[in-house]
């Protein structure tokens, strides 16, 4: 009696751990994307690579100026899932960016000579803005869902990897000499772009990009997805800070441009000259580094709702 009391207690037991197993099996899949579309939002910080600004990273970020200034980007997107570890999005963006090389102030203080590259960057003092529309296809992918059925796929959170394209217009602007205020500078040909012989050629304010993504996202149900990524375009062009190549005279600027222009190109290209920091650069100085092409990034938040229209498992 004893022994098949415990016997069918025993079998009991496991039908309702498998049973408990089942059903956890089945809830952990409702958060294993089927294909389908979703539709999303993106908003958060962005940030200019280039020329202006300081030399490191880390200097970039951990500066006492960093903060007066934050620039942001923000869009929609519209995604679809191809497999659950596979993804395609097609987005739309649209911000700011910001560089200045005012952020190179804390480490110009301590710099022991005016040779030092953060005293030579702060004494140029130049500054950059760009307001900038990027549209972007955008291939995403989760490496623990290449598997569905694993238990790592199950996890509502999961990391994961972009690679795409991204065509992007940008209008550059700076201040005039000691001024704050801020003037569109493409038209000022800063450093000669398109004056024909001995300049730089002119360059086009429409540019392809090659954005790199990492990114992490949170599955709030079967609909909702959470996620923070960091982005970063890397761009043809070094020109997105208005700053690349060599100063030119006075003289070129009067010879190719309206006196108005003239003075006032003048007033931007040199403006330590006009901040009392260095004395006026001699056309040839180096403004910048023209081997280096510019970059910008983006730190945001990402929210997107997931239509289900089809419940396909095709890779099975």
């Amino acid at each position: 009696m004893s022994a098949r009391y415990i016997r069918n207690l025993l079998m009991l037991c496991i039908c309702f751990a498998a049973s408990y197993t089942l059903r956890a099996q089945d809830a952990s899949r409702l958060y294993v994307e089927k294909d389908g579309w979703a539709i999303g939002t993106n908003c958060g910080m962005s940030d200019l690579w280039g020329d202006v600004g300081t030399k490191s990273v880390v200097d970039h970020y951990n500066n006492s100026k960093y903060f007066d200034k934050v620039t942001f980007m923000g869009g929609m997107f519209g995604r679809y899932s191809i497999h659950p570890c596979l993804g395609v999005r097609l987005a739309a963006n649209y911000g700011s960016l910001y560089a200045t090389d005012k952020w190179n102030y804390d480490l110009a203080k301590k710099a022991t000579s005016q040779d030092a590259d953060a005293y030579q960057r702060y004494a140029r003092a130049q500054n950059a803005k760009d307001y900038i529309f990027e549209g972007s296809i955008l291939l995403e992918f989760m490496p623990f869902r290449m598997n569905p059925e694993s238990k790592m796929a199950g996890r509502r959170g999961q990391p994961f990897l972009g690679l795409g394209f991204a065509y992007f217009h940008y209008t550059p602007y700076s201040t005039v000499a000691a001024s704050p205020s801020y003037v569109a500078t493409y038209d000022l040909h800063l450093e000669g772009q398109g004056f024909g012989d001995g300049f730089p050629p002119k360059y086009s304010l429409w540019q392809p990009a090659i954005p790199l993504v990492i990114g992490y996202r949170w599955d709030l149900g079967q609909h909702l997805n959470l996620g923070i990524e960091y982005m970063y375009r890397k761009t043809f062009t070094d020109y997105l800070d208005g700053v690349s190549g060599k100063y030119i005279s006075a003289a070129d600027f009067k010879a190719h441009l309206t006196p108005k222009d003239a003075a006032l190109a003048a007033q931007v290209a040199d403006k330590g000259y006009w901040l009392n920091l260095e004395p006026p650069n001699a056309a040839g100085n180096l403004r910048g580094n023209p081997s280096d092409k510019d970059g910008y990034s983006t730190i945001t938040i990402t929210f997107y709702y997931k239509v289900h229209t089809r419940n396909r498992t095709w890779w099975k």
